[in-house]
């Protein structure tokens, strides 16, 4: 007696483990293939954050370093245009304007309220002859450069009087002369810290 032969394929519980075996493995692609783009995501806002961060860093390295030893006459004495303190600055310096000219500036390093903790912001306003001092800074909009920080502090090295060894001070108000060099830390909300900017001042006068 003749065999009918059986028509060869698969089970469906075999086509069942396949298409398990499948779904798994296209799984496992994915997964790797999101890791992957947010790896790279990551990277790249890394980057963006990285060039950012060295941009405003050099741009007030050069604002710090254009710092002008200007006097004035307020209150019947003459005075440095400089005051700086633990959380803020005010100097005259030399800014860029339209078409390339430069000229003397009011210029204010401080923090404001900002929407997460608060802003390092810059004010700047040209100087008003018949008013000495930086009121008019007052007027001035600030322009946010740092967001979200969590502490900024400046410091100041030089010697305060004529008797004493160079060293760093909180403070440097009331001086002959602009600190040698000026510190400006700052620590952000999401507890990182940028590197210290460190700028001497090259404008010297006598």
């Amino acid at each position: 007696m003749n065999s009918i032969p059986r028509a060869q394929g698969f089970t469906l519980i075999e086509l069942l483990i396949g298409m398990t075996l499948v779904g798994f493995i296209l799984a496992l692609l994915f997964a790797g293939l999101n890791l992957g783009t947010r790896s790279w995501e990551a990277g790249e806002q890394r980057m963006v954050t990285s060039s950012r961060q060295a941009v405003v860093v050099d741009f007030i390295r050069r604002v710090l370093e254009r710092t002008d030893p200007l006097r004035w006459r307020v209150d019947e004495e003459d005075q440095l245009a400089f005051a700086g303190e633990a959380e803020s600055l005010r100097f005259v310096g030399t800014l860029a304007m339209h078409e390339g000219a430069t000229g003397n500036h009011l210029i204010a390093l401080e923090l404001a309220s900002g929407e997460i903790g608060r802003d390092m912001v810059m004010r700047w306003q040209l100087p008003n002859p018949r008013e000495p001092g930086f009121a008019p800074l007052e007027q001035a909009e600030p322009k946010v450069l740092v967001k979200a920080i969590s502490a900024m502090t400046f410091a100041y090295f030089g010697a305060e009087t004529d008797t004493e060894e160079p060293a760093w001070h909180d403070q440097w108000l009331n001086q002959k002369a602009p600190p040698e060099l000026i510190r400006l830390r700052l620590v952000m909300e999401n507890g990182e810290t940028w590197p210290d900017i460190i700028a001497a001042p090259r404008v010297r006068r006598e």
